[in-house]
């Protein structure tokens, strides 16, 4: 995986995916899985969209994951915004909430690939290698993001 040292994070928790979370020494803020207590997963009326808590509830330079019935969103908090992605790479599925960020991109900790959370493009440039991205509203003190 390069020239990558980081700092491991151990957080366990029910509906944030468990284990461990590796930082480039080259982010300025640190990214560990951050655990998110709900008693269940909010969804709008509509069932468009899930809520991953108050902008508060995910500290800047951590990350959530939303665990639902048919996948995994990774939802990060970097520089005053909020970035939502599928938390699997599209090589091998390994959750992309334990692997290396670094600015705005991700780099998966299991065989090296490359995302920009902005637009989900994989370094590649291969149609195939790109993730999934959600659009995120912050509504009534709630982050919504649009699984639909």
């Amino acid at each position: 995986m390069g020239n990558h040292r980081g700092i491991f994070f151990d957080v366990p928790s029910p509906l944030v995916g468990e284990g461990v979370a590796q930082v480039s020494n080259d982010n300025p803020k640190p990214f560990g899985v951050e655990h998110v207590k709900h008693q269940k997963l909010e969804y709008s009326a509509d069932g468009e969209w899930v809520c991953a808590g108050a902008p508060d509830s995910i500290p800047q330079g951590k990350a959530i994951t939303l665990h639902l019935p048919r996948f995994r969103v990774a939802v990060f908090h970097i520089a005053e915004e909020f970035f939502a992605i599928k938390d699997a790479c599209p090589h091998a599925e390994y959750p992309l909430s334990k692997s290396i960020v670094c600015g705005e991109s991700v780099t998966c900790s299991s065989h090296g690939w490359k995302f920009n959370l902005r637009t989900g493009c994989g370094e590649r440039g291969e149609p195939a290698t790109d993730i999934r991205t959600f659009p995120i509203e912050i509504r009534n003190n709630k982050i919504w993001v649009k699984i639909l």
